[in-house]
């Protein structure tokens, strides 16, 4: 039995990959075509006008719409416009939301999306998902493989430190995902595709090399980081959903979200998660322990740096396995808040705060 899989055809990650467009087949495409770019707001809209200015003389006619936020009334407005004045291509512009807005508004008015993320906050750079706000909920939805991604990385190296930290957050957790798959496998829950086990396994992998190495180059990093993270949403796509790279951790920071505010980036709250579940698959398992990893790139190790309480983390754990129906390695504890008070101990001791400052810059 065959599947067919949708990937990006084109997937460009250089310096000057702006500046050089007009190098590319994806400027091929844009020749006498109505062009929209849906751009994210504040500095993203500088890098909105760097692609406008590269594809001015050779597109039709290219608009900029504003996307403020990933709210489902800024996706109906976006959407209504397309649908008045149909363009031949959406370039989305920008981090996570703007990226998401972009694929969401392609798929339900059938044009195609090309994308030029401004951060690798996350795996939203190429993935089938997108994350939405419903009723000030975040949910995710399925939607269109991007037909190219565009990342500058003279772009990447001019965003805050915080985002890079929250993309490297959710490329890690395809470690605890992939374990908590393999489990549900055995447990008969779900179905495994091995090919999109590989490929995710694979994409955490070849960033984790590139850490062992004696000297750490930041350019090096960001252009393997943006390669692991655009893997992992092609494995994603393979598996027809987000399990390969989404697993408890996941669960842990839907539930921050959803019962406590939402205080972080996505990536931030994931890594705070990946280091509890680790904790539990290695009663069962040896694992590959992270926390070197955590401490050689600064990342969060107490859920207190993310400015959340001891009563919200708890919460958080208690609610995570029904934020999906998704069998995990929590399913396989018995979490009593005894058991979560216990866990939230010996995974965040006090030594572990203060390691991680939660700002913009």
């Amino acid at each position: 039995m065959t599947k067919k899989v949708h990937i990006p055809v084109q997937l460009i990650i250089e310096h000057g990959a702006i500046r050089n467009l007009n190098q590319t087949q994806v400027y091929d495409w844009l020749k006498d075509r109505h062009v929209l770019l849906v751009s994210g707001s504040g500095k993203t809209r500088l890098v909105t006008e760097e692609v406008e200015a590269a594809i001015q003389g050779r597109a039709a006619r290219a608009e900029v719409l504003c996307c403020k936020d990933n709210s489902l009334d800024t996706i109906n407005e976006l959407e209504r416009h397309v649908l008045e004045d149909p363009p031949d291509i959406i370039i989305g512009v920008g981090g996570g939301k703007a990226l998401d807005v972009s694929k969401v508004v392609g798929t339900r008015s059938n044009v195609p999306v090309i994308l030029f993320p401004t951060a690798i906050s996350s795996d939203a750079i190429c993935s089938p998902v997108a994350v939405i706000k419903m009723m000030s909920k975040s949910t995710s939805i399925g939607v269109k493989m991007p037909q190219a991604v565009v990342i500058d990385l003279d772009v990447l190296s001019s965003c805050p430190p915080r985002l890079m930290s929250a993309g490297i957050g959710d490329l890690l957790s395809n470690k605890t995902a992939l374990f908590d798959w393999r489990l549900a496998h055995r447990e008969g829950e779900e179905e495994m595709n091995t090919f999109a086990n590989l490929m995710a396994n694979n994409a955490v992998e070849s960033f984790m090399n590139i850490l062992n190495q004696p000297e750490l180059n930041r350019s090096r990093l960001m252009k393997v980081s943006a390669e692991a993270l655009i893997m992992s949403g092609i494995a994603m796509s393979i598996a027809g959903s987000s399990r390969p790279c989404s697993g408890s951790e996941h669960l842990i920071s839907h539930a921050l979200d959803y019962h406590c505010g939402a205080k972080a980036l996505h990536g931030e709250q994931v890594a705070i998660g990946v280091l509890l579940t680790q904790h539990l698959q290695g009663k069962q398992e040896r694992v590959e322990r992270l926390a070197p990893y955590y401490e050689k790139l600064g990342l969060p190790t107490h859920y207190e740096d993310l400015g959340y309480t001891r009563e919200e983390m708890h919460r958080a754990v208690r609610k995570a396995p029904s934020m999906r129906d998704r069998y995990t390695i929590l399913n396989q504890f018995d979490m009593t808040d005894e058991e979560i008070d216990r866990l939230l101990d010996e995974v965040y001791p006090n030594e572990a705060k203060n390691r991680y400052r939660l700002t913009v810059g």
